[in-house]
């Protein structure tokens, strides 16, 4: 009889004897329909993301070509067109583009940064000013933001928006990876002087001089600028 009684403890005294290989071998083996179950969830996911980059990658090429084929349309041989056929062509082009306009990404970007230059061929600066900042919102904290932003204040200036113009200069100047900082600072200086804000002109014609790579031609400008309103 004593030799069946169960010890209190036995059984944890057993599981301690155990070596940690052992104690694997153990889990592995309750386990395995679950780990494998894991593993084929695991293969499946990254099999899925692979088949969707791919499919993404694959659909944004597509529309790509399909807008460098509207542009090329729209510019072949442009320079022997009268008005009234570059007109036909740039209200083609538009029309295309439809399908194109409100895509995400830079196929997305891709289309309104060639309907906000037509539009601009059109003199439509508010359809202009609205694709380029369209443009700008699908390519968020990239180069072609900081491009977008400034083409739209161009737009806005030509509106007789001065104010809003003014704030996608400063935007613009503000990013440190934009390329042509030096002219969007210039920009916002011409502005304020316009408004009679001598200060803020010359605190933005200083910043030129202040950047890493300022651009020789806007630096000159600016400090011509900078002899005459600290007179």
């Amino acid at each position: 009889m004593a030799e069946n009684v169960v010890k209190i403890g036995a059984g944890k005294a057993d599981k301690k004897s155990l070596t940690s290989e052992q104690k694997l071998g153990e889990f592995l083996g309750k386990n395995k329909a679950l780990l494998i179950g894991i593993l084929i969830a695991l293969v499946a996911a990254v099999a899925g993301y692979a088949i969707f980059f791919n499919v993404s990658s694959a659909v944004v090429k597509k529309n790509l070509d399909k807008i460098e084929t509207i542009e090329y349309s729209l510019t072949k041989g442009a320079e022997s067109l009268d008005e009234s056929d570059l007109a036909a062509r740039r209200d083609a082009a538009l029309s295309n583009l439809g399908p194109y306009l409100n895509k995400g990404g830079i196929a997305g970007a891709r289309a309104n940064m060639l309907a906000a230059d037509i539009y601009g061929q059109k003199k439509d600066w508010q359809a202009a000013k609205d694709a380029w900042l369209a443009a700008a919102n699908k390519r968020k904290g990239t180069y072609l933001e900081s491009l977008c932003n400034f083409n739209a204040a161009a737009a806005c200036e030509e509106l007789g928006k001065s104010d809003d113009a003014l704030a996608l200069y400063e935007k613009v100047a503000a990013d440190k990876n934009f390329i042509d900082r030096s002219r969007a600072y210039f920009s916002a200086g011409r502005i304020k002087e316009g408004k009679g804000d001598t200060e803020g002109a010359i605190a933005s014609y200083e910043a030129i001089d202040a950047l890493e790579h300022s651009n020789d031609d806007w630096n000159d400008l600016a400090k011509t600028r900078l002899l005459d309103l600290k007179k």
